[in-house]
C-alpha cells in the first residue's frame, strides 16, 4: 500500500480513487499583477517577496539598481515597482529618476526605513507614486496596491 503523499491526497480507504493535488500557480490567475521588488537586504527582500506573492502579485526581485535597470531594459513590463531607499551604488530616488528617464510608466512605491519628510520628498521629486514605511506587512502591501490600481 502506498502511504506517500507527494502529489496525491492521502487515501483513507484503498478503494478510493487517487486525487491529484493541483497547486495554484500565479500564472493561472486571470489579470495577474506583476511587480519588480528592488531591495538590497536579502532577508527583507525575501520577506517582501513572499508577502507580495501571498496577495497574488507575481514578483521579480532585484538586489540593486543595476540589476533592476538591466531587467527593465529587456522590455519586461511591471504594474508596480517597489524600491527601497537604501540601495548600494545609487539610492532609491535616483533609481526612480533613471527609470522615469527611460520611460518606465509603472506605479512606483518608495520603501523607507527612515520615514521622514525629507526622504518622502526625495521620492516625490523623483516621480514615485507613493512612499511607504518599513517594516512592511501584508496589509500595508494590500492597501498601497489597492489604492494605486485605480490611479
Amino acid at each position: 500500500m502506498d502511504t506517500g503523499i507527494t502529489g496525491y491526497k492521502r487515501l483513507k480507504n484503498p478503494e478510493e480513487k487517487k486525487l491529484q493535488i493541483k497547486k495554484r500557480k500565479l500564472i493561472d490567475i486571470p489579470n495577474h499583477i506583476n511587480a519588480l521588488l528592488v531591495d538590497g537586504v536579502t532577508a527583507a527582500r525575501r520577506l517582501e517577496h513572499h508577502m507580495l506573492e501571498s496577495i497574488g502579485i507575481r514578483t521579480e526581485p532585484a538586489y540593486n539598481a543595476q540589476e533592476a535597470i538591466q531587467l527593465l531594459l529587456t522590455g519586461v513590463k511591471f504594474d508596480f515597482i517597489f524600491v527601497d531607499f537604501d540601495l548600494s551604488i545609487i539610492n532609491g530616488p535616483e533609481l526612480v529618476r533613471q527609470m522615469r528617464a527611460m520611460g518606465v510608466q509603472s506605479k512606483v512605491v518608495g520603501m523607507l526605513t527612515n520615514f521622514n519628510d525629507h526622504n518622502v520628498q526625495m521620492f516625490h521629486e523623483a516621480r514615485a507614486n507613493a512612499s511607504i514605511q518599513k517594516p512592511l506587512t501584508r496589509e500595508s502591501f494590500e492597501i498601497i496596491t489597492g489604492i494605486l490600481r485605480y490611479i
